[in-house]
């Protein structure tokens, strides 16, 4: 038992320098860029959602934790991830279930976009695929206009009788 601990305190020693680099990082990146990009870099510097949500947590005075838990979501951490990093770090069901929620509200739209993988969804194996086709221009003039009556055409509804 004894070994165990002085191996986990020269683990934790070793680790520290990294631990105070990242976070370092993180701080003036909240502090210049906001809690959004400061997410986003940590994540793309391959820093995980619980290191993130654990250094948060322990800095509480500093940083919001529900905003931190949506902005994780909003970043396109998977659900999953977050729910079992706030789980770990005793973060109530309420309080992720309100960022989740907060989330979809604000960023529904990039988080379906991101649930979408088209590099997946166009896999041929290897096999050179012709590329998508192009989509008509819309004219954004018709767009505008309201939708015409055609008087060819009488459709009867369910409701009413058929008068032919």
């Amino acid at each position: 038992m004894k070994k165990r601990l002085v191996l986990l305190f020269f683990l934790l020693l070793s680790a520290q320098p990294a631990l105070a680099e990242w976070t370092e990082g993180f701080t003036k990146d909240f502090e210049k860029l906001g809690l959004d990009r400061a997410i986003e870099n940590a994540l793309d510097n391959e820093i995980t959602p619980q290191e993130i949500l654990t250094f948060i947590v322990s800095n509480s005075e500093q940083f919001n934790t529900r905003l931190s838990l949506k902005t994780l979501y909003c970043a396109g951490v998977d659900r999953d991830t977050v729910r079992e990093a706030a789980d770990k770090l005793g973060i109530t069901v309420e309080e992720v279930s309100v960022a989740l929620e907060e989330s979809l509200a604000e960023c529904g739209s990039k988080l379906a976009l991101n649930d979408r993988d088209i590099t997946e969804v166009r896999d041929s194996g290897g096999v050179p695929l012709p590329p998508p086709p192009e989509e008509p221009p819309v004219d954004a003039r018709k767009l505008l206009e309201p939708p015409r009556s055609s008087s060819k055409h009488h459709y009867a509804s369910p409701s009413t009788p058929n008068q032919h």
